[in-house]
């Protein structure tokens, strides 16, 4: 009997006597708590429940109101009985019941209906035999009622293969007589049956047993069902009699005789494609079909392949564009119809790709090279799949993919940027990328891990966004950098000149922590640091010094800027001059504590000002520290070349102010101080509030040891800018002067002498 634990009561049959009577309550609240004692009664027993069931259920729904309910009940029963627990009489009354409630109505799938067929279901599951033989008899009689019980025996193959495959013969023998005179409304039914019915063969043959169930008397009823579908049913004008008939064929394809199918090849193929012409919905089915198909006429055991690559680049022509298509579909409704399509597809490039490598590489570097998107896009997805598991038959076309994937660098389409990061990284895990051309691919990625929403790029109607495409990259490159040992040769000292060109200044954040990851893998960064300075074209330390102070503005940036910006600094301390590196190991942890938390450094309203002062702070520590003079002059002219980085409405314009004025302050050089105030005097937008607060507080810290030199600068500019009363009032009556400008100006001044 089924298990129960202990110290648990059975309720009287009075008591579950009124549970079921229950279940036609008109509260829905009461229908489902009464369903949820009688499950819980039915697993402890179930014979109880049954019989108290089956007293309501003989009067059928005219007399009780809820059949589905006690059918519901009834096959959760019959499902926890233990072998040898039922007796088959009483299972024969409760299918009959069952039946014939199904059959008592022309609907097919109405709620009564479906739990009736759950019932029999289960029965079957205790005499396969007893409940066959009631839909058999049913299968001889109306032609009303042949769907519903062939749905049912789906329905029992799908859950019990083992007990259904040996029946196959007389499932078959009692339905062929009757196919030829379905109506197209039942068609996709029967269908969905010789699925369900196939599918359970297979799982019998290579899961359950060994055993063949496919005698001759079988492989005959079989070829006769793939003959009539193929012939007639595909050609329906029926869409949904036509997408079922090929999904059904899709799963008998291997099951037929290799004669047969080679001559069904001709009709069954258009018959697949022609369905991703209709309804892109369609796709997974026809995908699946045609990679059984595939499967079937390539990978036999028994023979050679029944097709040649050209037969089959019309199929596969058909595929690419499914790639693109449900690439969008699953970004936009989240379903997951579009994975499982993306993937049949890559299972059915997979399949060819086990047959013809080298035809199928060449193929899909020929729609590369047309320049179509949907199809490179497809191309390059399929590419990115295949080469770890074709690396060896592709071997020899290594250099052919490498100058493919340069010839879409300059590609506008997102959706194919992305496609080719994600080959890059594929190829780099394969070792593809060496020297020039890998470093071309990992600055692709680099510059594609620095793009924004608003940078001009072709998105509109593009399933792949700029931030999804930079996400791509910029994951792409830490994977790069953290799997791939044999890649630290090309990204270090690379990296490093991705830091200072402003195309890159959005990916700074990422590029850092991969130049961290390289350098903490080394038990010792000193022969990395050498290998930075013997390379002419690597910035030097003054310019990747500058640029990183500056870019530490924002503590809120996204990717935790701030924080690796300080990480790689100290990494890269030894290429400064001395007692810096020790200096930074007691400051940068503080700066780095500082920012730690962005939630609660938000609630300071006074955050940034205090970061600038850190930032400025730290800047003039370091120059304190290092007791040399030109290194001061060569970093001052370092900060200089910075300017072209940043806009004038730019916040980091004017925080570089602040940094080249507490620099010219630890200067001793008159010339050097004036030349640079100069300069700083031109590069400044001093109509900009930001930009002309930051260059006063630059004079301010400039004059703090240079105030002779300062103050001469401003009074050069006082000059040049002072209007007399008389002079204002002819310019009302020029456009060429504007007062504005001149306010500006006075306001800056302003400043700066405040």
């Amino acid at each position: 009997m089924a298990s129960s634990s202990l110290g648990s009561s059975i309720p009287a049959p009075e008591a579950v006597q009124l549970l079921v009577s229950s279940l036609a309550d008109d509260s829905s609240v009461v229908r489902e708590a009464s369903m949820a004692s009688l499950r819980d009664i039915a697993s402890l027993n179930p014979l109880l429940v049954l019989d108290c069931c089956y007293a309501v259920s003989r009067g059928g729904r005219r007399r009780f109101g809820n059949m589905a309910g006690v059918f519901q009940v009834m096959a959760f029963s019959v499902g926890a009985l233990e072998i040898g627990e039922s007796d088959e009489a009483f299972m024969g009354k409760l299918a009959k019941i069952a039946t014939a409630e199904i059959i008592s109505s022309k609907e097919l799938n109405a709620d009564w209906q479906r739990q009736a067929s759950g019932l029999l279901v289960s029965i079957g599951t205790h005499f396969p035999d007893l409940m066959m033989e009631e839909l058999f008899l049913h299968l001889s009689g109306p032609a009303s009622a042949s769907p519903a019980m062939v749905q049912i025996l789906a329905d029992f193959a799908s859950s019990d293969a083992l007990q259904f495959t040996p029946r196959l013969k007389d499932v078959l023998s009692r339905v062929l007589p009757i196919l030829g005179n379905v109506r197209d409304v039942h068609r996709p039914i029967f269908a969905n049956a010789f699925k369900c019915w196939s599918q359970a063969v297979w799982l019998y043959i290579t899961d359950l047993t060994s055993d063949s169930p496919l005698d001759s008397d079988v492989m005959s009823f079989l070829n006769s069902v793939f003959e009539l579908l193929l012939r007639v049913w595909t050609t329906s004008r029926d869409h949904k009699v036509r997408v079922s008939t090929v999904e059904a064929l899709g799963q008998m394809v291997g099951l037929i005789t290799r004669t047969q199918l080679k001559s069904a090849l001709p009709r069954l193929i258009p018959a697949i494609l022609e369905l991703y012409k209709k309804d892109h919905d369609d796709a997974l089915l026809a995908t699946c079909s045609l990679y059984n198909l595939l499967n079937a006429s390539l990978l036999s055991e028994s023979g050679p392949p029944l097709l040649e690559f050209e037969d089959l680049t019309i199929v596969l022509s058909t595929l690419l564009p499914v790639i693109s298509i449900n690439s969008e579909n699953k970004r936009h409704s989240g379903s997951s119809v579009g994975r499982k399509a993306y993937n049949e597809v890559q299972r059915c490039f997979l399949t060819v790709g086990l047959v013809y490598p080298e035809d199928l590489f060449t193929f899909l570097l020929n729609k590369c090279k047309l320049k179509e998107d949907h199809l490179t896009f497809g191309a390059l997805c399929v590419l990115k799949h295949l080469l770890p598991r074709l690396l060896e038959a592709w071997h020899s076309k290594r250099p052919l993919l490498i100058e493919a994937a340069r010839s879409l660098l300059d590609e506008q389409s997102l959706a194919v940027r992305k496609a080719l990061s994600e080959l890059i990284v594929v190829m780099a895990s394969h070792c593809y990328l060496v020297g020039p051309s890998g470093e071309l691919f990992v600055e692709y990625l680099v510059r594609h891990s620095a793009i924004g929403e608003i940078d001009n790029l072709k998105a509109k109607g593009e399933p792949i966004s700029p931030t999804q495409l930079r996400a791509v990259c910029g994951k792409g490159l830490l994977l790069l950098t953290v799997t791939i040992p044999e890649m630290e040769y090309i990204l270090w000292p690379f990296l490093l000149k991705m830091i200072v060109p402003k195309v890159y200044t959005g990916a700074v954040a990422t590029v850092c922590r991969c130049i961290s990851e390289l350098c903490r893998r080394r038990s010792s960064t000193t022969p990395m640091l050498i290998e930075c300075k013997a390379r002419a074209d690597i910035p030097s330390p003054e310019e990747l010094f500058t640029r990183l102070v500056v870019l530490l503005h924002n503590p809120l940036a996204k990717e935790q800027l701030a924080t690796q910006i300080l990480t790689v600094l100290n990494y890269l301390s030894p290429l400064f001059p001395k007692n810096i590196s020790m200096f930074w190991q007691d400051e940068i942890p503080k700066m780095k504590a500082y920012v730690f938390d962005t939630e609660d450094l938000k609630l300071d309203p006074s955050y940034q000002e205090n970061w600038d002062d850190m930032i400025i702070n730290f800047l003039a520590e370091s120059l304190d520290v290092t007791h040399d003079a030109d290194w001061v002059i060569s970093l001052g002219n370092a900060f200089a070349k910075q300017y072209n980085l940043y806009t004038p409405d730019d916040d980091h314009a004017a925080l570089l102010h602040r940094c080249m004025g507490i620099l010219l302050q630890k200067v001793n050089d008159r010339a050097y101080v004036r030349d640079k105030i100069d300069w700083m005097y031109e590069q400044a937008d001093i109509s900009i509030p930001a930009n002309r607060l930051g260059l006063a507080k630059a004079m301010g810290l400039v004059a703090a040891s240079h105030l002779d030199t300062v103050l001469e600068k401003l009074k050069v500019i006082l000059d040049n800018v002072g209007q007399s009363i008389f002079q204002r009032i002819l310019s009302l009556f020029s456009e060429s002067y504007k007062t504005e400008d001149s306010d500006d100006i006075h306001a800056a001044l302003a400043l700066m002498y405040g």
